[in-house]
């Protein structure tokens, strides 16, 4: 009976303390070492490439992207798009919301409000759904990302895959 109890309790700490290491494993993005090495959440702005799937148009934007606070997880995202679908020229400008895992990547989403002019007499207020991926490319003052972007607009989802590089302006 004192070789089970001992069992129990081996098994219950080797338990413990592999779920406390594989949950340190399984997230590579942890970055308060970060914050306590530089502290300052960077600043990013750059250009960005898409596709915008229901409209059968490339486009061709920028996007900034500003931490809301410093070591935030939380940024706001102004950006804007050109779409030439062969009959003119149409824009969206947008500012979202996202929340990521930190400052060195990973996968991150948000909402957001655009703006839309499509051959239409008055702009349209439209809101967007945003799902991405951010990779850091070189030694960190660049980063690529992939976007998937639901719009809805006109009680219809238009959706745009997006491919963009920023480059870090500086940090506060």
């Amino acid at each position: 009976m004192r070789l089970a109890g001992k069992c129990d309790t081996f098994l219950l700490l080797t338990i413990l303390l592999g779920s406390a290491a594989s949950s340190h494993a399984e997230w590579p993005y942890d970055d308060g070492d970060i914050g306590r090495r530089r502290g300052l959440s960077p600043v990013t702005l750059g250009p960005r490439g898409g596709y915008d799937y229901d409209g059968d148009a490339f486009s061709v934007g920028g996007q900034l992207r500003i931490p809301l606070w410093r070591r935030s997880r939380v940024t706001l995202a102004p950006s804007g798009d050109f779409f030439n679908d062969g009959s003119g020229a149409d824009w969206q400008a947008n500012v979202d919301v996202l929340i990521s895992p930190g400052p060195r990547g990973g996968f991150y989403g948000g909402l957001g409000f655009g703006w839309v002019e499509e051959g239409r007499s008055e702009r349209e207020r439209a809101v967007n759904q945003v799902l991405g991926l951010r990779l850091p490319f070189g030694r960190g003052r660049t980063q690529t990302y992939v976007e998937a972007r639901w719009t809805e607009l006109d009680r219809e989802t238009v959706f745009r895959l997006v491919f963009g590089l920023n480059l870090t302006l500086f940090r506060y």
